[in-house]
């Protein structure tokens, strides 16, 4: 009977072994890949930054032009593809791994980059049919989605680095 006692709780010790080395080497995992996604996301969010001053005073120029004296925006039409965002797009169903607040800003800040582009893009395909007030507005409208996701992509790079080298903890010290 001792045999089979000794059997019984070496193999339950097995069994929980391999349960725990699966469910803790899952999470590892898991954990790592969401710092890798932080780190690139990082990157492509420092990167997205660069042009923000740019994209300001060029915005402001065009919208105080607009509503000078001419009040006319001149837009040379042309048929372009809008730029894009390759490290978001190939995960985006991965942001997950981020967390829930990582992922909420992450969207979000995605979420303003998209609409400025959509606006911009619309505005210079259709700036030569639409009132001066109204591409007024859509000038108004790029800088806001400029200004909200400088604002809130810069601390997101910052709390993306954080995230990338943070060291791994087991589920049960979190």
């Amino acid at each position: 009977m001792s045999d089979f006692v000794t059997a019984l709780v070496a193999f339950a010790g097995v069994v929980a072994g391999g349960y725990f080395n699966n469910f803790i080497g899952e999470d590892y995992r898991r954990f790592r890949d969401g710092q890798a996604l932080a780190g690139a996301l990082a990157g492509e969010l420092k990167s997205h930054g660069t042009a923000i001053p740019t994209l300001k005073t060029t915005l402001e120029n065009l919208l105080s032009r607009l509503e000078g004296p001419n009040g006319s925006l001149q837009v040379v039409q042309r048929d372009f593809e809008s730029a894009n965002s390759p490290v978001f797009d190939a995960n985006v169903g991965r942001i997950g791994l981020l967390g829930p607040q990582l992922a909420e800003e992450v969207a979000y800040v995605y979420e303003a980059i998209r609409a400025f582009r959509m606006t911009t893009k619309t505005l210079a395909k259709f700036a030569h049919e639409v009132e001066p007030a109204h591409s007024a507005m859509m000038l108004r409208n790029a800088l806001q989605l400029v200004e909200n996701a400088d604002k809130r992509g810069t601390d997101l790079v910052v709390a993306l680095r954080a995230f990338a080298i943070e060291r791994y903890r087991f589920p049960w010290s979190r």
